[in-house]
């Protein structure tokens, strides 16, 4: 009876052991619908365009031959009325990659890192938590306020910045200047720098730029001399890795072109006539703007073929005008390849029409408005970018005019892949704008940025009509309490009535209701 006893409870006890090791397998295996939520994510393809405003054939812009902008926005959606946080690229990208705005990520310039001015995480960081692969080449952050590796946590596959150019021209001079005469000269100068005992980094280059840095160049060699045509190349290798690994995934793509210089091979350059290029139509100040809304364009005055006694109210010659949009427009077209390429392979791999794919500019650019170059600026050609979604749960061959924000991006690009959307966020989705039911839409009606000026902080809100700014003064920022009497300026534009913004309406009494409805708006989005 005893051994029988003993056999019957060695039994119940092995037969209690295998329920307990079952119970645990079970607690490390994913749950049958955790793994169905898992294969239901969509692979993301993030195209980051530097300086790029929407001088786009898909915008209206007829002259342009950007035929994978059309291809593209016949996949899905065109935003027509897209405005970034802060149009400068520092401040724009650390909003949009952590989908938090600039008064959040307290970036306002180029040197601040959003990880040691703020708590937060990149959205491509929060995409590994949720069982992503990421990578990414090129331009994503800008370079000067990044951590190690280019925001190194973003990645889970490192990020890279190839420079296995075109062995026929080998390395350009600088990053930049493939031109064999200004390679030249540039040799020298460098040889003259370290006769001086100038012998590398910022210094030498310095040297270097301050004698001879030009603003264009249109050599006759190929997609691989300059970075861009590198950065897709590599693209296409990440993109190989990013399949075997069987996740989903998400590949950044940082275009560096149209951003000066304005460099690209000849056969872009042989796109357009420059003799029939358009100039800006209204070049001058603005009929009661306060100057310290403008600027002296620095940036572009910076180039050796640019004269730097020039500022606010001084137009360019003709000639140099017309040789700076020509190389914008070349550099667009230069780009507008490298998309050909990459929704080549996505097809070539039947993955084009299942990937989530989203297109941004990090700020638009002046090309002599205003009297006005590069970005810098409140006004609609340093604010409007081109922002375009296609891909699962994208209606094809649409467009808005609603108005959105770039910190929109995440948010929108999270419910279309089916992630869980981050609590970090200040964006919303744009979803309900996405899908053919044209009476769903969103309950902001409103973008909304801000950009600084010493210590003066001017915000801004864009509708479908009008533009309405505020410059506060003494460090003012929306996380302080609002006081209109440290209001120092305000702005109004009527785009129905005045697209070239050459009027300030401020004082207009037939604006008076306009000015208090739109004043209301933005004080309840600086305190909100």
């Amino acid at each position: 009876m005893k051994k029988v006893l003993y056999i019957l409870g060695f039994v119940a006890i092995v037969v209690l052991v295998a329920c307990n090791a079952q119970q645990s397998v079970s607690k490390i295996e994913p749950e049958k619908g955790d793994a169905q939520v898992q294969n239901s994510k969509k692979n993301i393809l993030f195209i980051a365009v530097d300086d790029l405003k929407p001088l786009l054939s898909n915008y209206g812009e007829s002259q342009m031959h950007t035929p994978n902008f059309d291809r593209l926005a016949k996949m899905g959606m065109t935003f027509t009325n897209a405005h970034v946080q802060y149009a400068v690229c520092g401040p724009s990208r650390a909003s949009v990659m952590t989908g938090a705005n600039p008064d959040k990520t307290k970036v306002w310039d180029l040197h601040t890192d959003f990880r040691e001015s703020s708590n937060l995480i990149s959205m491509p960081e929060y995409l590994t938590t949720q069982g992503y692969e990421t990578t990414a080449v090129g331009k994503i952050y800008h370079k000067g306020s990044s951590a190690k590796g280019h925001d190194g946590k973003s990645w889970s596959m490192p990020h890279q910045l190839p420079d296995d150019f075109d062995p026929i021209t080998g390395e350009p001079a600088f990053s930049y200047y493939q031109d064999s005469e200004t390679k030249k000269q540039m040799t020298a100068l460098i040889e003259e720098a370290k006769a001086k005992g100038i012998n590398r980094g910022g210094k030498l280059r310095n040297y270097v730029f301050k004698r001879l840095k030009p603003s264009t160049e249109g050599s006759d060699v190929s997609d691989t001399a300059y970075q861009d045509g590198l950065y897709t190349q590599t693209a296409l290798k990440q993109l190989s890795d990013l399949e075997k690994s069987g996740k989903p995934w998400f590949l950044g793509i940082g275009y560096q072109k149209p951003h000066l210089p304005f460099v690209a091979p000849k056969k872009y350059w042989d796109l357009y006539d420059r003799d029939k290029i358009e100039l800006a139509k209204f070049q001058q100040l603005a009929d009661g703007t306060p100057k310290f809304a403008y600027h002296s364009f620095g940036e572009l005055r910076a180039f050796s073929d640019i004269d730097n006694d020039l500022r606010q109210g001084d137009v360019l010659p003709e000639a140099k005008q017309r040789e700076l949009i020509h190389g914008y427009m070349a550099c667009i077209s230069y780009i507008d390849a490298q998309l050909g390429i990459l929704f080549d392979e996505l097809e070539k791999r039947n993955i084009l029409d299942d990937t989530v794919i989203v297109l941004w500019g990090d700020h638009g650019w002046h090309l002599g408005d205003h009297t006005e170059w590069c970005k810098h600026s409140n006004f609609e050609q340093a604010t409007r970018i081109p922002f375009m979604f296609a891909g699962p749960g994208v209606e094809k061959n649409q467009n808005s005019h609603h108005p959105v924000n770039l910190v929109d991006l995440f948010p929108t690009v999270f419910e279309l892949a089916n992630v869980p959307q981050s609590s970090q966020t200040d964006g919303k989705s744009l979803l309900p704008l996405l899908d053919d039911d044209t009476s769903t839409t969103i309950d902001m009606d409103y973008a909304y940025h801000q950009y600084r000026r010493n210590k003066k902080m001017g915000y801004s809100i864009r509708t479908d009509r009008y533009r309405y700014t505020e410059w506060h003064d003494n460090n003012y920022r929306s996380y302080d309490t609002y006081d209109a009497s440290n209001i120092k300026g305000r702005e109004l534009y009527d785009y129905e009535k005045d697209p070239l913004e050459t009027r300030n309406l401020i004082k207009d009494s037939e604006y008076l209701i306009v000015a208090k409805e739109l004043k209301a708006k933005l004080k309840s989005h600086l305190v909100e």
